[in-house]
């Protein structure tokens, strides 16, 4: 015993010195041999060819150490409690595998984790599973018990919670929110580099001890469709991929959110905020909540909480998150994203094979529309073709002419009733765009010149409520039951628009969703078999039904879609997806309205083209319309630094026409305006784009004068100057704001 306590006191000795002299420095416990960890605590749990699974029960945490390097990624800090950084909650939270937040009777939200609350109440029981631990922690004041599957499957890492296996104590008033799984798992601390990967947009990264006030949280699929904000001020990216990631010196990760994807968020924090560390982790959402605001007396307004009334789900439903570790040599964010690919490729959710396509130009036209019009003397909403199917051929010949040699079309507002007009119940075109006889001929017109066509409809939301289509019955329900129903907020206040003019819509029940869209596909199938289909909300829509009968989670919801999605797939109808969430990302067969920038909120260092990145190579895609960008000049730069197809979003009518209309805020989109800007964009790119087409992105790199650097697999090289001054990189040399190419 006398040898044991020396060797503690050894140890403890040494890293106070570390610390007192340099700071935590990876090196003293990252790369730790099996005899070492052993000695300071830990049992060797599990193993594979690449990975060893080892677990310190008196303290409830684990490691991973990789074999061919003998890098050792801890679930906690191993020196948290010198954390000169934090103190309290936060600094108990460092050597925790949960942190959870639980609610009263009352609506007063209680947070928890599961050192103090579970394992120094003796609350912690551990056991070995197959390939891995079962850590259940029982937090006993709280009367919540939450066990934690931790396993390695090759060479990944695999953290699971089965909801039928947690358990609350009936005669408590305390419930779950949500909890936070390992949130400090490979923490680093303040005096290394390196970066945080998120994946807001396009994709952003956190460097290492940036200066911010808040952290970083983002729901992965966005907010629940089904949970209306009172107020609208900011307006910010989605979250599409379920992914995070982690740069370090020696070595990083991926992690991804691979079930239950569509109930968790996302939480990034750099060393400074909250403790000295560097952090990223996701969290599961196991009630949600909304808040209702309501005037006292006294006039004075008062927000409440109102909680989604259930009881936790009792059936095979869990929530995991898989770690994919990196080599030093191969762990940026590009690699991140190649990583991913991988795991979804070999999951059969992503293409194996190289895309053949070819640079081309998207062309979004927009069909019929409501608009506001006196009929009798009285407004009145009426059906307006912004577009008639006879223009879209007038407009690909002027574009042909001026050089422009492939396309791509989307054409929404076709069907009967326009774009956020009727529900789509029948594919019927349009009469004041050309009918039936209309559509019949666009379609042999550019299939003769070889133009893929994609038809667009809308089968998640409800603009036009009709007595097939009643909203009291067919959408959604709030946590309030009530109907959901989308606001159309004012410029001016950020809050709900109530007078006359506005355009509110609802969310329908994924339910009533099937109904409608399986007698759609089935004549869609008939009159238009092989044409492409552009189902675009059914991959980027995801709300909860918080109604009593029938009322689909969210998670169920995005399966559900994605199971509709593959019906017109397997139907032979290649399909075009705007933005997709990762449900459905394997299933297009092009990808449109990527962003280009992240949301850019404080915390941020810079946004980058992860989401490209994973397409790139496999499934053609398309940025946001040149003509729904501020500038022209960064638009060009971000097609070439990310390999996106440039697009257009146009109607061919007089752009007075959108005026008094469901388009108004639709403004740049008359095609006339912007065929020779189109053209011209397309000459210059084209070149670039097709020598790098089939090709992945194996590398991408932000210099800090504001340049960048795509490398494709091909050795093709282009470097994209976003600043002022002239910028020389690799041996490429780009005037400012313009790039160049090389190899």
């Amino acid at each position: 015993m006398k040898n044991k306590n020396d060797k503690k006191l050894i140890y403890a000795l040494g890293l106070l010195f570390l610390l007192s002299t340099q700071g935590v420095c990876a090196e003293n416990y990252e790369t730790w041999s099996k005899q070492a960890l052993e000695k300071n605590g830990f049992e060797c749990a599990a193993a594979t060819k690449e990975l060893e699974l080892y677990v310190d029960e008196k303290n409830g945490v684990f490691a991973v150490r990789k074999l061919d390097s003998g890098y050792v990624w801890y679930s906690s800090p191993v020196d948290w409690e010198h954390d000169t950084k934090s103190s309290g909650f936060n600094k108990n939270a460092l050597p925790s595998l949960l942190s959870i937040t639980m609610k009263d009777d009352q609506g007063s939200l209680y947070p928890a984790n599961s050192y103090v609350n579970a394992v120094k109440r003796g609350g912690l029981h551990v056991e070995k599973t197959d390939g891995g631990i079962k850590f259940t922690n029982t937090f006993k004041r709280e009367g919540v018990e939450i066990p934690l599957y931790v396993t390695i499957e090759g060479d990944t890492l695999l953290l699971q919670v089965n909801y039928n296996e947690i358990w609350e104590d009936e005669e408590d008033v305390m419930r779950i929110l949500d909890f936070n799984v390992a949130p400090y798992f490979g923490a680093a601390p303040s005096g290394e580099t390196g970066y945080l990967f998120v994946p807001d947009g396009s994709g952003a990264v956190i460097n290492f001890n940036t200066k911010s006030g808040t952290p970083y949280q983002q729901y992965i699929y966005g907010r629940d469709k089904s949970i209306i904000p009172s107020k609208v001020k900011d307006v910010t990216e989605n979250a599409a991929l379920p992914v995070f990631g982690m740069k370090r010196e020696n070595g990083g990760f991926v992690a991804v959110v691979e079930h239950s994807a569509a109930s968790a968020f996302i939480t990034a924090e750099p060393a400074g905020q909250k403790t000295g560390y560097n952090a990223v982790s996701s969290s599961c959402i196991v009630r949600d909540f909304d808040t209702f605001t309501f005037r006292e007396r006294t006039g004075t307004p008062r927000d409440i909480r109102i909680f989604q009334q259930q009881n936790l789900p009792d059936s095979s439903e869990y929530f995991a998150v898989r770690y994919i570790f990196l080599d030093k040599e191969h762990d940026s964010y590009a690699d991140m994203a190649k990583a991913y690919r991988k795991y979804l490729q070999e999951n059969d959710a992503f293409p194996k094979e190289k895309t053949l396509q070819k640079t081309s130009l998207l062309l979004n036209f927009i069909g019929a529309g409501i608009k506001k019009k006196p009929v009798a003397g009285i407004p009145a909403d009426v059906d307006y073709p912004y577009t008639p199917f006879t223009d879209v051929p007038q407009v690909i010949e002027k574009l042909q002419h001026s050089g422009v040699g492939s396309f791509t079309v989307k054409y929404d507002g076709w069907v009967n009733g326009g774009i956020f007009g009727k529900y789509p119940s029948i594919p019927s075109p349009e009469g004041n765009l050309g009918g039936k006889a209309g559509m019949k001929n666009l379609l042999k017109y550019l299939n003769g010149n070889g133009i893929q066509f994609y038809a667009g409809a809308d089968f998640v939301n409800l603009y036009s409520p009709d007595i097939r289509h009643i909203k009291e019955l067919t959408a959604n329900r709030a946590i309030n039951r009530s109907p959901v129903k989308i606001p159309d907020y004012r410029l001016s206040t950020f809050d709900e628009n109530t007078s006359g003019d506005a355009y509110p819509y609802w969310i329908l029940r994924a339910p009533a969703i099937k109904t409608w869209y399986d007698r759609f596909l089935e004549k869609f199938n008939t009159l238009y078999a092989d044409t492409g289909f552009a189902p675009d909300s059914l991959g980027n829509v995801v709300g909860s039904d918080f109604g009593k009968k029938n009322g689909l989670t969210r998670g169920g919801t995005a399966e559900l879609f994605e199971s509709l999605l593959k019906e017109a797939r397997d139907a032979g109808h290649p399909l075009m997806l705007s933005r997709p969430d990762d449900y459905a990302l394997g299933l297009a067969s092009y990808v449109s309205d990527l962003p280009a920038q992240s949301s850019r909120f404080e915390v941020e260092s810079y946004s980058v083209p992860f989401y490209q990145i994973v397409l790139h190579g496999y499934i053609p895609f398309a940025n946001l319309p040149a003509n729904r960008t501020p500038d022209p000049e960064t638009y060009l730069l971000g097609l070439l630094e990310s390999g996106s197809d440039p697009s257009y979003l146009w109607i061919t009518r007089h752009p007075e026409s959108v005026r008094d209309s469901k388009l108004q805020w639709y403004t740049n989109v008359y095609a006339g305006d912007w065929i020779d800007e189109a053209a011209a964009l397309y000459k210059k790119i084209q070149p670039v784009l097709d020598s790098v087409a089939g090709s992945e992105i194996v590398s991408h790199t932000v210099f800090p004068s504001g340049a960048r650097i795509t490398l494709y697999e091909n050795g093709v090289k282009v470097l994209t100057n976003y600043s002022g001054h002239e910028v020389t990189a690799e041996g490429l040399t780009a005037a400012p704001y313009s790039y160049a190419v090389g190899r």
